[in-house]
Formats: C-alpha cells, structure tokens, sequence
C-alpha cells in the first residue's frame, strides 16, 4: 500500500512546482518581505480560511516582494482593482455566492452568517448601506414599510420573537426580480439549513410575516464603478496607476483581508472556495480566476514559490477539536498516549473515561491551564512535542497509531521506523504541509485534524467489462464532500473519478485500488485507500460462432472461412488451415486455394479471436469432404502431321491444353496394337504400317488433376 500511498501524495502535492519565483527582490529583501506580510496572512487564514502560505506566495507575486508601484503607493499586494458601489446584479451575485454557508447565531461573517448579520454584511461588501452589527429587531426599526414596488435589498421580516419590543426575530433580503412579478430572496434560515434561497410569495406565506421593508438611502451603482467584490469591504479608496484603478488600504492586514474575502465570497472564485481545503486543485482553480490567459503557468509559480520558500511553515492548522467525556478512537488513544509521555500515566483505551478525564486534568494543572478535563486547542497543543527520526516511546506511539488510523502501514509500537517516516511524509504532502519527515506542532495538529474516514471498500467482480463500485463507509464530523480516484497498480486511472468504475482491458493482469478524499472547511484534507482487489481477469467473450468453409474442396478451388459474427466487438481473427490435423505453413488468411498436396486429405480451418482484456478463444470449421483431384478445362483432340509413308516421321499435335503448364506422354498405335517404344511426339514410319491405320494417345499430365487420354483420328499409311 505504500506504493499507492506515495502515488496519492505525488497527484496531490508534486505536479505544481515547475515555474521559478521571482528573483528581482535580494536575498535578505525576500526574508524581510514574508516576515513583514506573515501575520496578516495569518489572521486572514484565522478569518477566512484561506491559506496563510498560499497569501504570502500570492502577495510575492503580484506585488514582486512589494516592490511594484501600487505595493508601494497603495498598500495593495494583489494588484486587487478598485471595488466601487456595486450594482444590482453585483449584489445578486455576491448574495448567490453565499448560498450553503452554515447559520451561527451570533456570527457576523463571511464564514458563517445569522438572519441580520447575512443582510448586514451584503450591505456593507456592496456599498449600498454601511452599517454596524444589528438585530433583525433593530434592521426592522430603521427601516420603513415599503409603499410601492420592491427593490433590490428591500428587507422581509417575520414577527416571532415575543422577547422583542417588536416582536421581530426573523430577516432576509431581495437580491432579484424573477418571472412572474416573483422576487429571489436569501436568507440564513437556521442551524439546520445555512444559507438559502426562497422567494417572497413562500415568505408571505409564512407564520408571522411582518411585511416588506426599506433602509433609507440604499443605493446602488447604475453601472459598474469598478469590481463589485467583498473586497470592498476593506478599501480605503482607489488610485490610478497606469491606466488601471487599484484598492488602496490603510494596512498591510487590510489588503490581505480584501484578498481573502474575495476568494471566499465573490461569485467569481466560487470553484475556489469550495476546495480551499485541498492545496493543488485550490490553486489550479485560483489560477483561473487571477490569470484566466495562463492559468497554468501561474499555478505553477505559486506552487513554486510556497516550496521554495517553505510557506507552509506559516500557516495556522487550527485545532477546531476537543476530546472529552464519551469520545473515542484513535485520536483519543494517541491522547493516552502523549499524555502518558508527560508523565500523566492513564491506561491506553482509545476512550475517554474517567482515567483519562483525571490524566487531562491533571496536565492542565501543571501546565497552569484552565482545568476542565477536556483536551481542547490549548491542551492538545501544549502536549505536542516535536519528533524525528532519533524519537521513541510513546509519543512516537501516538504518530503512529494516527497515521495507522489513516492507513498508513506503521508499526504498532514506539519506533520511529522507515515506515514511520514514508508515512509522515507522505501525509504532510496531502496535508499541505511541508514535507519534512519529522512532526512538529504543525503536523500533530494537522493529525488531529484529520477526519474521522473509514477504509473505503470495493464491491463487484473484478473482470474486464464489470463495474466495481467504492463504498466510502461512514466519514465525519458532519457533511463530509467526498471524491474519487481509481488506480491501476500504483499508477492513476486518468478519468476514473466517479463512485463506479468500468473495469478497462489495460487492468487486465493489475489490482484496481480505490482512493477516497475528503474534505471539510476546518479539517485537514484526508485519503483513505482500499485494499487492492484481486487481479482483474480477462473476460469471456459472449458469441464465439464456429466458422464455416465455402466453396469446393478440390484442387486449384479457393476455399473462404466465414468468421461469423463475435461479440462484444469489434474483435480480432487469425486464421490457420489444417490439412488432416495438421498446420498448412502459411495459410492464414480467410481464403485458401486448394492444392496438389490437400489430395485425398479433409480441410479445417481454425479462427481464434482475440480482444483486449478478454481471453482468447479458437474456434475450429467442420472438416470439408475429401479433396479431389481438379479437371483440365481445355483437352483438343490431338492431331497427326507428316507425309504418311514408310521412312517419313509423323508428329502428334496435342494442342493447348488447359490450365497449364503441365506434361504430356504419347503412345502410338497401330491400329488398335500399341507400337512398342513409340512413345515420343514424333513417330518413324515402318515397312509393317504400309497399308495400315496409325494413330496417337495424348495423356495430359499435371500434380492435382486427373489423368485424362485423348485419341487422334486414324492416319493411313500408304
């Protein structure tokens, strides 16, 4: 399984690194550069998910180690245009984007939203409105019942929440006008829903509906002033450069904020956001959006700069985990593990009973930590100890136990072994993070991270032609987005990314191996493989008809093979003919002519057919009849020629016979007595023929074909 394992983290992790960084900025400029931008790229990851490495390798760049002119003059690290006031369609667009976002009730964005802070939010990222954190109750006390027709960003309400002075406990937006005087509305409708679309004709049918309201002096753009982005949000104006409008900021956090709000909420960067948590296919798909001409090449420079300059080392793996009472698994054994080491001896259980509880409060109380028996961020990240090679005992334990957990084939023990090794790196590939071999705090929370993943398995008959289906088995926390790949061997099956894989004639002879990934905002990208199948068989072919001879068996004849019709096609036929039972050397074509040597023999012919992935079949005729001889077609009755008297020399004629070339023999007569010796084509009158009748036999001689005598007429002699 390492084999496979090292194939996934290869098609993750190393087919981006091929362009070079930018090299304009020395040495000691560069290091200066990432320490300068490193911690507001760390806080717009903490604030909006997006990769602190992939920021700064963005921000290097655009921005040439911030020496270009709108890095210098503007603050602007991403060439990030001017965002004006949006206009309608913008704010449809941006409110679109935000669809499928999960309901926090308190929360303010972008990540997560409420009923109030949903509409808030889309009012300052547009322009429209700029306002500060509110309630639907306050939202519905600013504004004021619409009179007239609705309006992009008037607010619906519902009446029910009875704490409230006006009862309001409930808002969404309109974002667009649709067919039929009906109006699209998004709304943060609850926890068990997130962001969603309906319609104004579904909120007036609502319990409570409180009406249709409007802000004062919402506006929009009536054409686009610049890029309708959430960038906006964070701008401080614009400058023209060139003959281009830039954002300008008022701090270096400022412009990383403005970049990552627009990769997570603008229409825009949608493919993006939705697989920020899986590195290589985020940046092939940030690259279409930043540099659509060449979206590959800046993939690859960005990839390029994140290795060369070891950005993952910069990035923040949250630990969104807490093990506590009732927990269980593998992460809870590592646990029992790690705290073990720190001296805090608990039985190794792999669940979080009232030992384990005690050992945690324990380490906290030591650790002066808030003590509480729960292993959160802060008490997890406080036992993590580096490791490396030269590492043992039962830290080493825990790294193995999670990476065995992942399916990493690790010894169960406290070694730090080879396996040990391939495996921490193969994970900090698909992870992300940089490839070390050794696991530092980084990596042990990427660990911890990971989601809980069953070992998928693969059902179906593993034959060319079949389909086997992956079961992913349960993963976890909550909804996780799975996707598939399907290898052959160790090598990737280009296109074989679905569920359900048609077994193909190339796995003919090969093990098929699924790998699941999944993926979840907050949780390290996680892979999980099958076991590899058993070797795909060949498949039968399903009509194999045996073949049937034509013509007549008789020399100088052409004999045909009539195949019939094989199936699945198209399928491939060699041909041999058999003279008795045995092979005629080179007759393997589907017509055959009938020679001297098939006389008195039967004729088979044998036609195997063959397909790729499917194992051959030879299929043999029923014999011919025996084989006879041909018949000349053209036998002229030969004549005499010559003076017919004694002394003179006769000649027979035979003729042209047909088909030739072919022999002939001769015998002369007298009368109907054979002449002994006169045997020749030409014959010597003798004294005894005078007054008698002489003639000649002429026999046609070739291989293959009958003998046949033809007779002249009678010569007197005189």
């Amino acid at each position: 399984m390492l084999s496979v394992a090292l194939g996934i983290a290869l098609s993750l992790g190393a087919g981006l690194n091929a362009a070079p960084p930018s090299q304009a900025a020395s040495g000691s400029a560069r290091t200066e550069f990432i320490a300068r931008v490193v911690g507001a790229a760390q806080a717009a990851q903490r604030k909006f998910g997006v990769p602190a490495s992939v920021s700064i390798a963005q921000a290097i760049s655009a921005s040439d180690w911030g020496g270009s002119e709108v890095a210098r003059k503007a603050n602007n690290f991403f060439d990030t245009p001017c965002s004006g006031t949006m206009t309608e369609s913008q704010y449809a667009s941006l409110a679109d984007a935000q669809v499928g976002k999960p309901y926090v009730l308190g929360a303010n964005g972008p990540t997560t939203f409420d009923c109030s802070s949903l509409v808030i939010w889309l009012n300052n990222q547009s322009g429209a409105y700029r306002m500060g954190d509110d309630t639907a109750a306050g939202m519905y006390n600013r504004s004021r019942a619409v009179t007239g027709s609705p309006k992009v960003g008037d607010m619906v309400f519902l009446r029910n929440n009875p704490a409230r002075a006006n009862g309001i406990g409930h808002m969404a937006v309109l974002t667009k006008p649709l067919p039929g005087g009906e109006w699209r509305i998004i709304e943060a409708r609850g926890r068990a829903y997130g962001v969603v679309r309906s319609t104004l004709s579904y909120w007036k049918q609502r319990s409570y509906y409180a009406g249709l309201r409007r802000l004062p002096k919402i506006a929009f753009a009536s054409t686009a002033e610049g890029t309708g982005s959430a960038a906006r949000l964070y701008q401080s104006g614009c400058v023209t450069i060139g003959s281009t409008r830039y954002a300008t900021f008022t701090s270096v956090t400022k412009s990383f904020y403005a970049n990552a709000a627009a990769i997570t909420s603008d229409a825009a960067y949608k493919n993006a956001s939705a697989v920020m948590a899986n590195r290589p296919q985020f940046l092939r798909a940030l690259a279409k959006v930043v540099s659509p001409k060449d979206p590959e090449r800046y993939a690859l420079s960005v990839s390029s700069l994140i290795s060369s300059y070891s950005l993952t080392d910069y990035d923040v793996v949250p630990i969104g985990l807490v093990l506590k009472s009732g927990s269980a698994g593998a992460k809870v054994t590592a646990l029992q593990y790690l705290l073990k080491a720190a001296g805090n001896t608990t039985p190794i259980t792999g669940r979080f009973d009232r030992a384990t509880e005690s050992a945690v409060s324990k380490f906290q109380a030591a650790r002066k930590l808030k003590v509480d028996g729960e292993a959160g961020e802060l008490t997890l990240s406080a036992v993590f100890v580096k490791l490396d090679t030269k590492s043992s005992g039962p830290r080493v334990s825990a790294a193995n136990t999670l990476l065995g957990a992942l399916g990493h084939s690790v010894p169960a023990t406290g070694t730090f072994s080879n396996d040990t090794l391939a495996a921490v790196k193969a994970f900090q590939t698909t992870a992300g993070r940089a490839v070390t071999g050794s696991i530092d705090k980084q990596t042990w929370a990427a660990l911890f991270m990971t989601l809980d993943a069953a070992k998928p398995t693969v059902s179906g008959l593993a034959e060319v032609g079949q389909t086997m289906e992956a079961q992913a088995g349960t993963w976890g926390p909550g909804t996780v987005s799975l996707s598939y790949q399907w290898y052959r061997g160790a090598s990737v099956i280009t296109g074989a990314t679905a569920a359900q894989y048609n077994v193909q004639a190339p796995d003919a002879g090969a093990a098929l191996t699924v790998v699941v990934t999944g993926i979840r905002k907050g949780y390290t990208l996680t892979t999980r493989a099958s076991a590899a199948t058993e070797v795909v068989r060949t498949a039968n072919l399903t009509s194999t008809p045996t073949p049937i001879i034509t013509g007549s068996p008789r020399v100088a004849e052409t004999l045909g093979a009539t195949a019939g019709t094989w199936a699945p096609g198209p399928v491939s036929f060699a041909v041999q003919w058999f003279r008795g039972g045995n092979a005629i050397e080179g007759a393997t074509s589907v017509r055959y002519t009938v020679g001297p040597a098939d006389v008195g023999a039967r004729l088979t012919v044998a036609i195997t057919g063959s397909k790729a992935g499917y194992t051959p079949v030879t299929k043999v005729s029923a014999a011919t009849a025996t084989v006879a001889k041909a018949r000349f077609v053209s036998t002229p009755i030969p004549t005499i020629g010559g003076t017919r008297r004694v002394g003179k020399t006769l000649k027979a004629s035979h003729g042209d016979w047909g088909p030739g070339p072919l022999t002939y023999e001769y015998q002369w007569y007298r009368g109907s007595t054979p002449i002994k010796g006169a045997n020749s084509q030409t014959y010597k009158v003798r004294p005894e023929d005078r007054n008698r009748k002489l003639l000649v036999m002429v026999a046609g001689i070739k291989d293959g074909y009958e003998r046949l005598v033809r007779k002249s007429a009678a010569a007197r002699i005189g």
